[in-house]
């Protein structure tokens, strides 16, 4: 009897369709070799920046980053980092022991936040501002959070902010971390939708900065301490 293969004919029979290939990294978008694309300080989290060549958007940032890359996505309306909703949380990234965090789109959506994790759920915080047109001076990934000399944004909702005087600039502050609550999760499987359909020309930040998180390897669920406080606790 004469065997008739269904599959295309580019294929033998019984023959499973290969994977595709994987994507060749963005130019200039993956970390030198001497250089750790895992960054588990805020000072770690420059040098790679400083790395990259510039101008350096954020979604190639995130692209150079390790892979698996751990997430935890959520809405966030009370930060400064805003989300505007599902289809676009905030986004935290998790190389222990530090936490960065995006926002596909909205006021934040050129901000990478950074909070270096301490003992009793305190941490150091810093923030970037995208694209980075010249390296970060020292210091300057403090400054950028700085509300006046002796205050930063971010005790507006972190409490038992002190100084740390130790940190490049003398600019660094400390403060109470927060995790989002889990009524406010968002599925990592409903983000790679909404990126593998976003329309790059409709909106291309947000397709942009949702690509440099799922487009360049797995991304894998990431879980807070359960004892981490709250937002309003």
């Amino acid at each position: 009897m004469r065997v008739v293969c269904a599959l295309p004919l580019l294929l033998a029979c019984g023959e499973e369709p290969s994977a595709p290939p994987p994507r060749v990294h963005t130019a200039g978008c993956e970390a030198p070799v001497e250089v750790g694309n895992r960054p588990s300080t805020i000072e770690e989290s420059v040098a790679l920046a400083n790395a990259l060549p510039r101008p350096l958007s954020l979604p190639c940032y995130l692209e150079a980053l390790a892979r698996p890359l751990p997430l935890h996505a959520a809405l966030s309306t009370f930060s400064e980092q805003r989300s505007s909703g599902a289809a676009s949380p905030r986004i935290f990234i998790y190389f222990e022991p530090l936490i960065m965090t995006v926002v596909p789109e909205g006021p934040g959506r050129h901000l990478l936040e950074l909070g270096e994790q301490r003992a009793s759920h305190r941490s150091l915080k810093g923030e970037l501002q995208f694209p980075l047109q010249a390296p970060i001076a020292p210091g300057e990934v403090y400054d950028h959070t700085l509300n006046t000399p002796e205050l930063t944004n971010c005790a507006f909702c972190h409490a038992d902010e002190q100084p740390d005087t130790t940190v490049p600039g003398g600019h660094g502050f400390v403060s109470e971390s927060l995790r989002p609550l889990e009524r406010e999760r968002v599925a990592l499987d409903f983000l790679r939708g909404e990126s593998n359909a976003c329309d790059a020309g409709a909106e291309p930040d947000r397709c942009a900065t949702l690509d440099g998180l799922f487009g360049w390897g797995e991304v894998v669920d990431w879980e807070f301490p359960v004892d981490m406080p709250t937002f309003g606790n």
